[in-house]
């Protein structure tokens, strides 16, 4: 007997299966299920660089741990820059100019001061140090509005603050009204 299992995250498995062992069936079918899950959990992060972010899809929940997955170093942005990380998560925001976008989300414990920063269109690993970011304490101060001033691909950050912070789990919908 073949069995096909798939998910969106991985590609298919074929597995063959004697059809008289249903325990054998049973606990393949458990095994699988587990190692399905698990890499569905691992894909699920941001980015440890901005050339490797995964890109923002809106209205739907995105995940990451900063305790568990790569992350990039937290030492980012220009002196003009508000926040302070110690380790960093990517994201890429593709936007239109006119856009208004609402990033709502929770850190999970352990995980606390957890900060996002919203860096502008054109903003790539090697040009992030001379960036001022927009960046609001997350999620303690609720929601965090913008409107993007141009079109083009902006970077989101994520990860707990220099002070007082702890690194672990994270997620967060950013919702897009599009100018009319």
């Amino acid at each position: 007997m073949r069995e096909r299992l798939t998910s969106r995250a991985v590609p298919a498995i074929v597995v063959l299966v004697p059809t008289n062992g249903t325990k054998k069936l049973l606990a393949l079918g458990a095994l699988c299920v587990v190692a399905l899950t698990s890499a569905s959990a691992a894909l699920a992060s941001g980015g440890a660089t901005i050339a490797a972010a995964p890109v923002v899809k809106a209205g739907v929940a995105e995940t990451g741990d900063t305790r568990v997955q790569a992350t990039g170093n937290g030492s980012i942005g220009s002196d003009l820059s508000p926040g302070c990380w110690t380790d960093v998560q990517y994201w890429r925001l593709p936007l239109v100019a006119g856009d208004q976008i609402v990033v709502k989300g929770t850190a999970t414990p352990p995980a606390y001061h957890f900060q996002v920063g919203l860096f502008p269109a054109g903003t790539t690993d090697k040009n992030i140090n001379s960036k001022v970011a927009a960046v609001s304490p997350f999620p303690t101060r609720g929601t965090i509005r913008f409107n993007a001033a141009k079109s083009g691909t902006y970077a989101l950050v994520f990860g707990p603050g220099c002070y007082d912070s702890a690194e672990g789990p994270y997620t967060f919908t950013v919702s897009v009204t599009k100018k009319h």
